[in-house]
C-alpha cells in the first residue's frame, strides 16, 4: 500500500529541518569549513588592526568572543608593538592647545609614508577644565589628569573610543602644607594590571619631608598607601617617562652624600620605589628622558646649540654612557623628544619633524592646524583592544556647538559650550580671549 500524503510529507519536512540545522551552524561559524586551522586564524587575526577587528566582530559570534578573550587582546597588542617597532612606524600621540582659545587638542599621527595623516581625536577630558596633562600612554590606554592636584583622572583607549575617570583617594592635599599632587601610569604584566601612581608633594620647607605615596589598581580602583624607602621628591606633575610598563621620575634625594638629583622608578613586580643616578648634565645643558628601544635614555644638548643633541643610554651592567652625538642639520627650537625607534623628534619655526639619526634625514613632518607654538607635547602610542572595567563611549562634540564655538571665537570670545548629564561635569565657563 502506497504511503500517504501526510507521512511523505513528513519525511521531507523531516529532512528540510535537518538540513536547514546544518545551514544554521555553518553560517554561525564561518571557520567550520575553512581549510586553516582555529589556531592559524586567531594568528592571523592577531595581526590585523584595531579598527578591522572592531568590524569583525559582527561577522559571527565565535569571533566575536575570540576578539574579546583575555589572551587574544594581549597577543594583539604584542603583535602590533612588535610590527611597529620592526617597521619603524609607530604612531605618534600628540597634546596640542589652540593658539587662541587654548583649547587642548588630543590627535594620532601616523608617519607612514602611505598615510602621513594626522587625525584628531574626540577628547573623553571635559573641555571646561582649563588646565589638562597627558600622563602618559601604556598598553594602548591614555592616561589624562588636571594638574596640579592630579584630579580628573582619565583612563582612555582611543582605539576603541571608551574611557573612564578614576575616583581620587580619600587622602587630600593640604593648602598651605603641599604643593601638588605628581601622577604616573604603571603596568603589571604578571597580574594583567594597570595601576596608577599618586605622588602627594609638600611644599619647601626647613625640613622637607619626602613625598606620600599611593597607588590604585585599575582591577579594584581603591587606593593604597605605599612606602617612600628611597626618601624621594619628585620634580613634575607627571612621570618623565614610562618603559615596559614602568614609570621614571626626576626627583630629589637627600642622604649622607647631601642633596642630589636622582631618577626613581616604581618597580612592579616588586611594588617598592628605587633610585638610578643621572647622567652628568651641567646647568648649561638641557635633558629629556625618553624610551629608546625600550631601553632608558636620555637626550643632552647644550642651550645655546640647536644643531647637536647627544643621546645616551643606560645600561643595567655598565650605568649611563654616551651612545652618540646626532647633528640636526635644519636646527630646531625646541627637543619634543624621542620615538620608541630612535628618531628624535624636534619643533621648528613652522613645523614639527621626525629626523632619523642614522641616516641624518627627516623622514616625516607634521602640523596641527591652529596649535599654539610651543605647545607640541608628544608620546608613542600603539593601538590596542585594552579595556577597564566601567568604560564608557567617548561622545563626538555636537556639530552644532563646534560652529557656534568657532562663530564666538571670531567674535573675540572663547565660550566654551557643552551639554552633559554627569553632576561632576555640569559647569560653564566662559572667558575674555
Amino acid at each position: 500500500m502506497p504511503p500517504s500524503k501526510g507521512k511523505g510529507n513528513g519525511k521531507k519536512k523531516g529532512k528540510g529541518k535537518g538540513s536547514s540545522k546544518k545551514t544554521k551552524n555553518t553560517l554561525s561559524d564561518p571557520t567550520s569549513s575553512c581549510i586553516f586551522p582555529r589556531e592559524i586564524i586567531s594568528n592571523i587575526l592577531s595581526r590585523l588592526p584595531v579598527k578591522t577587528l572592531l568590524r569583525f566582530r559582527c561577522v559571527c559570534q565565535p569571533w566575536q568572543k575570540l576578539i574579546s578573550k583575555p589572551n587574544f587582546i594581549a597577543t594583539h597588542f604584542r603583535h602590533s608593538s612588535s610590527l611597529q617597532s620592526a617597521t619603524c612606524t609607530s604612531p605618534i600621540f600628540i597634546h596640542t592647545r589652540h593658539f587662541k582659545s587654548f583649547d587642548h587638542v588630543l590627535s594620532l599621527f601616523d608617519p607612514h609614508p602611505d598615510s602621513s595623516s594626522v587625525v584628531e581625536l574626540d577628547s573623553p577630558f571635559p573641555s571646561y577644565f582649563h588646565d589638562m596633562l597627558v600622563v602618559g600612554c601604556c598598553n594602548g590606554i591614555v592616561c589624562l589628569s588636571q594638574p596640579p592636584w592630579g584630579e580628573m583622572i582619565t583612563l582612555w583607549n582611543p582605539a576603541m573610543r571608551k574611557y573612564r575617570t578614576v575616583k581620587l583617594s580619600n587622602t587630600k592635599p593640604l593648602m598651605g602644607i603641599h604643593s601638588c599632587v605628581s601622577i604616573g601610569l604603571a603596568y603589571d604584566s604578571q597580574e594583567n594590571d594597570l595601576l596608577i601612581l599618586s605622588l602627594l608633594c609638600f611644599r619647601p620647607a626647613e625640613t622637607r619631608p619626602p613625598d606620600e605615596v599611593e597607588m590604585c589598581s585599575t582591577k579594584s580602583f581603591s587606593w593604597k598607601k605605599m612606602k617612600n624607602e628611597v626618601g624621594f621628591r619628585v620634580l613634575g606633575l607627571i612621570c618623565n617617562v614610562i618603559i615596559k610598563g614602568v614609570p621614571y621620575w626626576r626627583a630629589i634625594v637627600e642622604d649622607a652624600h647631601g642633596s642630589r638629583e636622582v631618577l626613581v622608578y616604581f618597580d612592579v613586580s616588586k611594588k617598592v620605589f628605587d633610585k638610578l643616578p643621572m647622567p652628568g648634565i651641567r646647568v648649561e645643558t638641557e635633558g629629556y628622558l625618553v624610551n629608546l628601544e625600550d631601553s632608558l635614555g636620555m637626550l643632552i644638548w647644550e642651550k645655546t646649540d640647536k644643531n647637536n643633541v647627544n643621546v645616551w643610554v643606560m645600561d643595567d651592567e655598565d650605568g649611563w654612557s654616551k651612545k652618540c652625538n646626532v647633528g640636526i642639520t635644519f636646527g630646531f627650537d625646541r627637543i619634543l623628544g624621542c620615538l620608541r625607534n630612535g628618531d628624535i623628534v624636534a619643533e621648528n619655526e613652522n613645523s614639527v619633524l621626525l629626523f632619523d639619526p642614522v641616516t641624518s634625514s627627516v623622514k616625516a613632518k607634521f602640523s596641527i592646524e591652529n596649535a599654539k607654538k610651543g605647545s607640541y607635547v608628544i608620546f608613542d602610542y600603539s593601538e590596542s583592544l585594552v579595556l577597564i572595567g566601567g568604560m564608557l563611549p567617548v561622545k563626538k562634540e555636537a556639530a552644532e556647538d563646534k560652529l557656534a564655538r568657532e562663530d564666538l571665537l571670531k567674535a573675540g570670545i572663547n565660550m566654551k559650550v557643552f551639554t552633559t548629564k554627569n553632576p561632576q561635569q555640569a559647569a560653564f565657563a566662559t572667558r575674555i580671549a
